[in-house]
């Protein structure tokens, strides 16, 4: 099976050297001249590669012999990959010099040597030729199940644990009690806390609620911080409006807030919470947490507080949960019976239809190898969903009578890792690469969907739609890989997007978390540092060595950041979760990047001359040299201006400087053809002053792949004559600065193209006639945040059916209707959240009649000061949260 999973692994690499190739030989090949013929016939062979390697998928074929033989096919792939990106590199130089192509010439002769090596191996052992297939769209849609199992479909008789825990939870006692769930991983024990968690009755219960996760890389400041974000309510936003004048305001912004916070010391902190909590009855949940150690670091923090106060631990460890409180007894969830084991399976093997008869005496042998655990049966079931015959499930049994019977022994999660495997290697080799590459996230981290497909892509993943399937993006093929691997059961969807059907972020269990760093390191796939104790490591050979073979590299703490300063001279991918003081972007290891994430990041740039200061810094001109570069990721980052080197990164698809202080981009980016989302910093209000922001000149005829852009003046759009350009534009947030820059920019092609979804204006002036927004019949996200109603009193209903029925998410903002919005935004037959903020609705009186908002899951209404009766139905208030 070792040997199946590792070409399967190989077949992915290789494929996509292939795909590198043919960029290559495309965008390249006027400047390949004598090596064009070289690199040519390696794309020849690889693809037999690929046949080979698809042969050995029917064959399955075990012995160490045939093991190293892959070893060297992925190696071979990885270095043609090298060869191929460095000599970009070299003609890209003003330097470049003639005698360079034979280099490159003779490395790729010695590949080449290589490759004949491989092939008589292969024919060795009998591998023959089966072709690669060119799947369409079509095809790989009917491949991939589109089915969403429901997640609720992983509870399985909870109810008597919901029951006590809620009952604890809500008991009246005098001290604080600390109540804990324990039990093994995958055993639910999340899951149960955050069923009762959300209850509205227990989240009313308490003044004030909290949930953090505690990893094993328990780190206590951070920690605070999160729950002094949450319980604490002086960072929430305001709105002032005076003289009719627009003005946002944000007096404590997230990200001001955890910088003021990051300045005090742990004990500060403490003090700060403990105070915070005194006078309220509370609810902190610390999920996760492994150590008594950890809750003996920040215990202090939470006093007595109001009578029924409580902490809620889940914990792998009893011994932390009766050496936290005593006096309390610890909810342990039981495994599952064998009756309730094959009722979650058939949950999640048969979305649509039940079990046909003939399998059930399968399922039911496999299921009990699972000894009860939720993971290892979700697992295997969403496994199962893709086999639909019984030969496929006999085989599989086969696989688990060798592997699964360890779960009955004490090394539980070894078995369940086996569990895991079978579900990686049954992977189409498409996704084998997008599922390594989410071990690179830290524990228990919630990943945005948009940020992870884009680094998908940027590294090559994804396969792009060919020219029949132009209604495809390549953002639509993986967003079809991420729904794949839900649908598996092998990513966990942590919230829906306003559809109440995407995804708007996922995770993955902490066991399979492990399973995927634990191959990504084998594959030379990843390297992740978790804690300052890997940073203690690097100075051994075998780590350095480690490190020079690895293609990314992530880094989730702020004291492990001697592993950027190793050689590393295939990186493709740096994350930085935590603080790096330096950043040596002159270091040459650096010169492969495609993917450079460095949120959250408080940076001082190396460059020859010194470090610069932490506090404010100048993106150094040395990203210029990245042009491999394909996402580049500066938000919350300490940096506020930009070279004009960022033009040379010609190959650029996501540009993020969301919440950093840059004011102004180089005229330089308009060499930026290729970039398709582009999202600049939020410069809001200061002093009642409206700033504009400063842009280069865009030569909007070079911007027609832009699907994303936010945050953009409408001035800059106008005046470079880009509205005419966007066409593909999909999601967009404009500043609109004029009665007039809005009348141009609701009759652009922006709005008649029809591929707009998601759209958010704001303006200091007010909304008029919206008539153009009724053709935009995809849109389903709108958020306007300015005035609707002035000078049109009378037809503020007018104004509002407008409104395309596609609509799933509606927020108004500062609108300042005076006639009842209800009436209209009821009949909305799609909508599923509204918001009314901060005097959106001046008006005294509003009516939800029990006909309307058909679908409405969510209604806010925030702000309305004027407001002194409102109505809701009986039939309407059973529908929403």
């Amino acid at each position: 099976m070792a040997e199946f999973v590792l070409s399967r692994l190989t077949e992915s690499v290789v494929s996509l050297a292939v795909r590198r190739l043919s960029e290559l030989l495309i965008h390249e090949a006027a400047s390949l001249t004598s090596v064009e013929g070289d690199v040519a016939r390696l794309k020849d062979e690889l693809r037999w590669i690929i046949g080979f390697l698809k042969d050995v998928d029917r064959k399955q074929e075990r012995n160490e012999c045939f093991r190293e033989l892959i070893i060297q096919v992925r190696d071979v792939a990885y270095d043609i990959e090298d060869v191929i990106d460095i000599f970009i590199i070299k003609i890209s130089s003003c330097y470049f010099k003639t005698f360079q192509l034979h280099r490159i010439h003779s490395q790729i002769n010695s590949i080449q040597t290589r490759l004949d090596g491989i092939f008589r191996s292969m024919q060795i052992f009998g591998l023959k030729f089966v072709g690669e297939e060119s799947v369409s769209m079509a095809e790989l849609r009917q491949n991939f199940r589109r089915s969403y199992p429901d997640e609720d479909d992983d509870v399985i008789n909870l109810e008597v644990g919901m029951m006590d825990l809620k009952a604890q939870l809500m008991k009246q006692e005098d001290r604080l009690c600390i109540v804990s769930i324990v039990g093994m991983g995958g055993l639910g024990k999340t899951t149960l806390a955050k069923k009762v968690y959300n209850l509205v009755d227990v989240k009313h219960h308490f003044d004030s609620c909290a949930w953090v996760f505690i990893s094993q890389t328990f780190v206590p400041r951070d920690v605070l911080i999160e729950i002094l974000m949450q319980v604490d309510s002086q960072y929430c936003r305001k709105i002032d409006l005076n003289r009719n004048k627009y003005v946002r305001e944000i007096s404590k912004k997230r990200k001001d807030a955890i910088e003021n916070l990051r300045t005090l010391n742990v004990h500060d902190l403490i003090c700060l919470l403990k105070d915070e909590l005194k006078e309220k009855r509370y609810l902190v949940v610390l999920d996760d947490i492994w150590r008594i150690k950890a809750w003996d670091y920040i215990k202090h923090a939470f006093p007595k507080g109001k009578k029924g106060s409580k902490v809620l631990f889940t914990t792998r460890n009893k011994e932390v949960a009766l050496l936290a409180d005593p006096s309390s007894t610890p909810i342990e969830p039981p495994f599952l019976t064998h009756e309730e084991s094959w009722e979650l399976l058939q949950r999640k093997a048969f979305v649509c239809d039940g079990c046909p008869p003939e399998f059930e005496q399968l399922g039911r042998e496999m299921v009990k190898k699972c000894g009860g655990l939720p993971l290892g049966i979700v697992l295997l079931g969403g496994f199962l969903r893709t086999k639909a015959s019984l030969g496929e499930w006999k085989a599989v049994q086969s696989h688990m009578n060798s592997y699964l019977n360890k779960l009955h022994t004490q090394q539980q999660y070894e078995g369940v890792n086996e569990i895991l495997a079978l579900s990686y290697y049954d992977l189409p080799y498409e996704l084998k690469p997008c599922f390594l590459y989410l071990g690179n996230f830290p524990e228990d981290w919630e990943i945005p969907k948009k940020k992870l497909i884009r680094k998908w892509i940027a590294e090559g993943f994804v396969r792009t739609p060919t020219n029949g399937e132009a209604a495809e993006t390549v953002e639509d093929v993986a967003e079809l890989y991420l729904r794949e691997l839900i649908d598996r059961c092998m990513v966990q969807v942590c919230r829906r997007d306003h559809t109440g059907i995407g995804v708007k972020t996922c995770r993955l269990h902490d066991l399979m978390r492990d399973f995927c760093m634990l191959k990504a390191r084998e594959d030379n796939f990843s390297e992740i540092i978790q804690n300052h104790e890997s940073n203690m490591r690097t100075a051994s050979a075998s780590f350095q060595n480690l490190a020079s073979y690895s293609r990314r590299l992530s880094i989730h703490h702020p004291n492990a950041t001697d592993w950027v300063k190793l050689v590393h001279p295939h990186l493709r991918s740096l994350l930085l979760f935590e603080t790096i003081y330096k950043l040596p972007l002159r270091n040459k290891s650096f010169i492969l990047l495609r993917v450079l994430e460095l949120e959250f990041s408080r940076l001082s740039i190396s460059n020859h001359y010194g470090s610069e200061s932490s506090r404010k810094v100048k993106v150094p001109r040395e990203i210029g040299n990245l042009i491999h570069l394909r996402y580049l990721g500066l938000r919350t980052a300490n940096v506020y201006k930009l070279p004009n080197s960022i033009g040379n990164l010609r190959n650029l698809l996501t540009f993020d400087l969301r919440q950093t202080q840059v004011g102004n981009i180089p005229r330089s980016i308009s060499r930026l053809v290729r970039l398709r989302h582009l999202l600049l910093p939020r410069l809001w209000l200061l002093n009642r002053v409206f700033i504009p922001y400063r842009t280069g000149d865009f030569h909007s005829d070079k911007f027609s792949n832009i699907e994303t852009l936010k945050n953009i003046p409408s001035e800059t759009l106008i005046r470079y004559g880009a509205l005419h350009k966007l066409t593909n534009l999909r999601n967009l947030v404009i500043l609109i600065e004029s009665d007039i820059h809005l009348v141009v920019v609701l009759k652009s092609p922006i709005f008649a193209s029809g591929q707009l979804r998601s759209l958010h204006m704001i303006t200091p002036h007010r909304f008029l006639s919206w008539e153009p927004l009724s053709s935009c019949n995809v849109l389903s996200k709108l958020h306007l945040d300015g005035k609707i109603a002035e000078g049109i009193r009378s037809n503020c209903h007018h104004f509002l059916q407008h409104f395309p029925a596609s609509l799933t998410k509606l927020l108004l903002s500062n609108s300042n209707m005076k006639q009842d919005p209800m009436v209209v935004l009821e009949k909305l037959p799609s909508l599923r959240f509204l918001s009314l903020s901060y005097f959106s609705y001046s008006g005294s009186r509003m009516v939800c009649s029990a006909h309307g908002f058909p679908v409405l899951e969510t209604l806010q209404l925030r702000g309305l000061d004027e407001l002194e009766e409102w109505r809701v139905e009986e039939d309407l208030k059973s529908k929403m949260e």
